[in-house]
């Protein structure tokens, strides 16, 4: 099933959940059962991390094959060019197509311990290239990344939402935002970017933490606003889990709602492998 006709199509809101490959047995033990645990909410698709530098490639493109194989859901690995010349990229492409992979999330990737970004030689500079590389297999359905408040190196917003319309223009058919926590960033995003001419579905990527601190870390990293009353709440829940769990539950479930009232055609959900903040949201939202 490719995502941009499932978007096009959907009589509802399209639920999506995100994963990243573990690293051990066990760990992808907890994935399986985590997957289990999300039947009961039906979600349309999965997508999958690719780890800095590329560093998952082979473990993402396995991870996505398995969901698609003994899950019976559509799966969407993300790529990246960090690290990869154009002819691996090419391979790896190729690859994911001969194994039944219909979807690729294209991005740049940032440099692996956060320095500035620099292509392998022979490699590829920026996400509308790698979306074109992509495109020339004629096969794929594409997405590419948003940032509602702005991507960390872009000078101005009304810059990143350009960048954005070369990557739709280039042949991607849809956006899936990074989180954010206040909505208003997001709609102004979709406005302006629907100024420039972008059609595409533009979907919402909303994370219903469950440790406080570790996403206040997340969000100084992608330098994503908090507004204060939440970061005052998050402050407070700290390190512990269940008062974090159920904050990120709270503040997820007030945004959704104000999303999908706006009718928006997706929401994509973060999951950092834990099925339970999710499942939470979703039924508590009856979607």
């Amino acid at each position: 099933m490719h995502i941009s006709k499932l978007y096009r199509e959907s009589k509802k809101a399209v639920v999506s959940c995100e994963f990243f490959a573990p690293k051990t047995d066990a760990g992808h033990l907890s994935l399986y059962k985590t997957f289990d645990r999300l039947k009961q909410i039906s979600p349309a698709f999965y997508s999958v991390t690719y780890g800095a530098g590329g560093g998952t490639a082979q473990p993402t493109m396995d991870l996505v094959c398995k969901i698609q194989d003994d899950y019976g859901i559509t799966a969407m690995p993300h790529l990246t060019c960090v690290g990869h010349t154009t002819g691996y990229l090419s391979s790896y492409v190729s690859d994911l197509k001969e194994r039944g992979i219909d979807n690729i999330l294209a991005l740049r990737g940032d440099a692996p311990g956060g320095g500035k970004f620099n292509p392998v030689p022979g490699g590829l500079k920026y996400a509308s290239e790698v979306v074109k590389l992509v495109d020339g297999f004629d096969h794929f359905s594409i997405g590419v990344a948003g940032h509602p408040e702005g991507h960390p190196e872009c000078t101005s917003l009304e810059a990143d939402v350009q960048y954005l319309k070369d990557k739709l223009d280039a042949g991607a058919g849809f956006v899936i935002t990074q989180f954010y926590f206040d909505n208003k960033y997001f709609f102004d995003f979709v406005e302006l970017a629907r100024k420039v001419g972008i059609d595409k579905p533009i979907i919402p990527g909303i994370i219903p933490f469950v440790n406080a601190e570790h996403v206040m870390r997340f969000a100084k990293m992608n330098h994503t606003n908090i507004p204060e009353p939440l970061l005052a709440q998050m402050i407070d829940a700290g390190g512990d889990r269940q008062k974090s769990t159920e904050l990120g539950i709270r503040q997820a479930v007030g945004q959704c709602k104000e999303l999908l009232d706006s009718g928006v055609s997706g929401i994509h959900f973060f999951t950092l492998n834990n099925s339970m903040p999710t499942i939470e949201v979703i039924e508590q939202l009856n979607i």
